[in-house]
């Protein structure tokens, strides 16, 4: 998983913009605004899972200017490209991002508000350790905002999706053909919105929101459950 996200760091956001038509940018807008509707307060400490180029961390940081953004991600290259944004942006000093483990986070127990992650879930090896590792570390009343890719109810969305995955991978990811073939499976191969929020709540959340953005992307919005 590492070396597919160090060879295709460099064309990553672009090809994230074609495929979506630029949707992306304005899914995590609206996710963010959601968070920040339900939250009880504004998130101080909040923690991006997969931030890879820090497209959520940062938009994390200038939705709430007075959070602190820790983003985690495996591949030390996507990494490189997301400080660089952070430092373009004049957010460096606010966004931290490290090399780690969404399964084995390094981080003390319910030392976050928020945690974050955007189109990563279906690439982690074990779902479930993620979202307990997730639960661990929110506070009381902390929250967990997920976007993903999941795979659609209706068949003809979900073949309309992967044909236009695989046409932009074929147009434009020359010599990284075979590793965005791997990101189109994953989507057609993931579970669906409904068991990832089961897989959720037997981690310790309580679900909050599902709102499904047009043409393909799911917003799952859960709270730490305090019972469990």
């Amino acid at each position: 998983m590492r070396g597919m996200f160090t060879r295709i760091a460099g064309m990553y956001d672009r090809l994230n913009r074609v495929q979506s038509l630029g949707l992306d940018v304005i899914w995590r807008r609206r996710a963010l605004a959601r968070l920040a509707r339900v939250a009880p307060s504004p998130p101080r400490r909040i923690l991006d899972l997969a931030t890879g180029t820090a497209d959520f961390a940062l938009a994390a940081a200038r939705r709430f200017p007075d959070a602190r953004v820790t983003g985690v991600d495996l591949t030390p290259a996507m990494l490189d490209v997301g400080r660089r944004k952070a430092a373009a942006a004049g957010l460096a000093a606010r966004v931290a991002l490290e090399e780690g483990d969404a399964c084995a986070l390094a981080c003390a127990d319910g030392s976050v508000d928020a945690v974050t992650c955007a189109f990563g879930f279906r690439n982690f090896p074990d779902r479930a350790a993620a979202l307990r590792e997730a639960a661990r570390v929110l506070a009381p009343d902390g929250h967990l905002l997920v976007l993903e890719l999941f795979r659609p109810r209706f068949r003809l969305l979900a073949a309309a999706t992967a044909a236009w995955m695989a046409c932009v991978a074929r147009l434009f990811a020359r010599g990284a053909r075979e590793d965005y073939a791997y990101l189109r499976a994953s989507v057609e191969t993931t579970c669906s919105a409904a068991a990832f929020e089961r897989l959720a709540v037997d981690a310790g959340f309580a679900a909050v929101q599902r709102i499904f953005y047009l043409p393909a992307c799911s917003c799952l919005l859960f709270r730490r459950n305090m019972v469990k």
